[in-house]
């Protein structure tokens, strides 16, 4: 655990103590669970040091904390709703919740939360909602974003693009271009899994994907010109601009990193938690990285689905529960949770706090000033959305950027397999 220095401490007693009463008597000698499948050693210091910090100011309410593997909450979830031996409170994503919602599983938190709803974006707030209550606390989110080695822009006698809302598709394109030599790929782009990715990117240019969602026959998968902007641009610069190493089509998002810190790509598209492994690389050895303005098509949002904190149903202490919740969304918890996640924390109090800790880091800097572009990504409300991504999309998907299929294939498959499903 790190030590903290003495005004972080005395602030840190203060704020337990100011929120132990929020505890209801009634909750003497309780023991809540809380599963997270947090992982990163930033998070999970400070996930211990927030239940540590909580434990202490409520030893009749503790919580024990449950590690959970993120490659198989939703199974782990399903079977202990199903058992009946659900966690009280546990950590997913808001995509991931909706099914539960739908179910009942989960406690209703909007009177609990209504407190923090003045302080979360609108955007955010009703994706963590399910038919205006709300089942899952937004707590941080990712964006995708572009890296940039400062060093090579500097010695290409190339400006780096700052700002918001001013950097476009095809300013990245003529970059990437621009970097793209005999001996070097202008960017590097993981895209073994590119199904989320893409629709996601897709808002840019307001690819909605259903429509008719509250009609009786259900939701219809429309894909027209702007659904397949973003795929058949990103498919352009890997095959007609040939400025995307092909080497990095099959890896993972964070697949790039090494290559990139060793000089081989001027930019690498990723999500935003790999700052926090160029944190770790500028420390060691200097490396000098930024991340460039949220990609513009009509518009530069991008859709959101947080990490969220929700109480189970089945929790004998859905109050206590609820209180946690709270403490644990204070800015300087939410705000250590976010940094050690590399995430942009969604309330304005926690993102303030953060951007406070991070002055003079003009990559972080520009990731969090981006957090005002997310936004509800309509698709994640829809039913069988999740198993239509993973099964129909991924694999299309992939196939098309590989250069297996052409466009008008991939169109065709995406159709069909929605239709498969519903």
């Amino acid at each position: 655990m790190k030590k903290f220095k003495l005004f972080a401490v005395v602030a840190s007693i203060a704020m337990v103590a100011s929120l132990a009463v929020t505890i209801p008597a009634r909750a003497a000698g309780i023991t809540m669970t809380y599963l997270t499948p947090a992982y990163l050693p930033g998070t999970v210091a400070a996930t211990e040091r927030i239940v540590a910090d909580w434990n202490a100011a409520n030893p009749a309410a503790t919580v024990k904390i449950v590690y959970g593997d993120v490659n198989n909450m939703q199974d782990k979830l399903t079977t202990a709703f199903a058992g009946n031996v659900a966690p009280d409170i546990f950590q997913h994503e808001a995509a991931s919740i909706l099914s539960f919602s739908k179910q009942g599983y989960l406690a209703d938190l909007t009177k609990e939360m209504k407190t923090l709803k003045s302080t979360i974006p609108t955007g955010l707030w009703n994706v963590g909602s399910y038919k205006n209550h709300l089942y899952g606390v937004p707590t941080m989110t990712q964006t995708y974003t572009i890296y940039a080695n400062v060093d090579m822009f500097k010695k290409a006698g190339v400006a780096v693009p700052v700002g918001t809302n001013t950097f476009t598709w095809d300013d990245y394109q003529a970059l990437a271009k621009k970097f793209t030599t005999s001996t070097n790929y202008g960017v590097a782009w993981g895209l073994k899994s590119p199904a989320a990715m893409t629709m996601i990117m897709g808002m840019n240019f307001n690819a909605s994907f259903f429509r008719g969602m509250s009609s009786s026959s259900g939701p219809i998968l429309s894909v027209n010109k702007a659904e397949l902007e973003v795929p058949s641009r990103i498919h352009a610069m890997i095959y007609d601009d040939k400025s995307v190493d092909p080497a990095s089509l099959t890896m993972s998002g964070a697949g790039p990193v090494p290559g990139f810190l060793a000089g081989k790509y001027a930019m690498i598209f990723a999500a935003s938690y790999v700052a926090a492994d160029l944190d770790i690389a500028a420390k060691a050895s200097g490396f000098n990285w930024t991340a460039l303005p949220l990609l513009k098509g009509n518009n530069n949002q991008q859709g959101a689905n947080p990490q969220t904190l929700s109480v189970s149903a089945q929790s004998k202490y859905p109050k206590q529960a609820a209180a946690f919740i709270r403490y644990m969304m204070a800015d300087k918890n939410l705000s250590d949770l976010a940094l050690g996640e590399a995430l942009i924390p969604s309330t304005s109090g926690s993102l303030k706090t953060t951007l406070a800790l991070k002055k003079g880091n003009a990559g972080w800097t520009q990731i969090l000033d981006d957090g005002a572009s997310l936004a509800l990504a309509p698709f994640t409300l829809v039913p069988n959305y999740q198993k239509w991504k993973d099964t129909v999309l991924q694999p299309a998907m992939q196939q098309y950027i590989q250069g297996k299929i052409s466009i008008t294939e991939l169109k065709s498959r995406e159709l069909s397999g929605w239709l498969a499903i519903r």
